[in-house]
């Protein structure tokens, strides 16, 4: 059976502009004290947001992320799947679906292009808030973990008390104006809550209770991935 011409050429486009579909990532174990930072909120491309690409697209950087279980990172760790994506005006996202910028951005490493799956778990659009630079450096504060940090009861001397600034709901390490400051703990160079648990209300005599994460800064805690 022969098929014609026309028919063939744009079926090769579509499969050029389609993601490939990453290979099955198993689940990874991240070991305590990993530096991995904090995951990275990723877009879908919006021409309104970051402008026609045709024209756009050398404003815009390439950066590799790393996907670990299901979220980006901008440190790999063994197993992690690297994604070039961009980043513009302090936000990143998915490059153009458009058949036309394959090839287009010779900065931008196609082998390393998001996949379907990818495409598939872009966050919903916020505006990112801008941090003063005094602040430093973003941190990843996690919430408790028996698992990781070990039981708070026989556990908690080995531990930290450290104070960050919370800021639009993102940690650092520097006062700034606007900030407020919670404490926590550290730990092997991993940032945790401290339990959720009424006895240990008192319990850590170093710990400033006056300063202790509220019921926001629990929902935010987030567990490694």
């Amino acid at each position: 059976m022969k098929i014609a011409k026309w028919l063939v050429v744009p079926f090769a486009i579509a499969l050029v502009a389609l993601p490939a579909r990453a290979p099955a990532q198993v689940n990874l174990t991240v070991r305590f004290g990993t530096r991995l930072g904090p995951d990275v909120g990723v877009f879908a491309y919006s021409p309104e947001r970051n402008g026609d690409w045709h024209a756009n697209y050398r404003k815009w950087t390439p950066v590799t992320l790393y996907d670990v279980n299901g979220r980006y990172y901008r440190n790999s760790v063994n197993g992690s799947r690297a994604v070039v994506v961009y980043s513009y005006n302090d936000e990143y996202f998915l490059p153009p679906t458009d058949a036309g910028w394959v090839g287009m951005d010779r900065r931008y490493n196609y082998n390393r292009r998001p996949s379907a799956d990818d495409a598939g778990r872009v966050r919903e659009y916020a505006p990112v808030e801008r941090a003063a630079r005094r602040l430093g450096a973003e941190l990843a504060v996690l919430g408790y973990s028996a698992e990781r940090a070990g039981d708070w009861h026989r556990n908690y001397k080995r531990w930290t008390p450290t104070t960050v600034y919370e800021f639009k709901g993102r940690y650092y390490p520097n006062y700034a104006d606007g900030s407020r400051a919670v404490q926590i703990y550290r730990y092997r160079d991993e940032y945790f809550l401290p339990p959720h648990d009424r006895d240990f209300q008192g319990y850590d005599r170093r710990f400033d209770y006056s300063k202790q994460p509220n019921e926001e800064d629990h929902s935010r805690g987030r567990g490694r991935p």
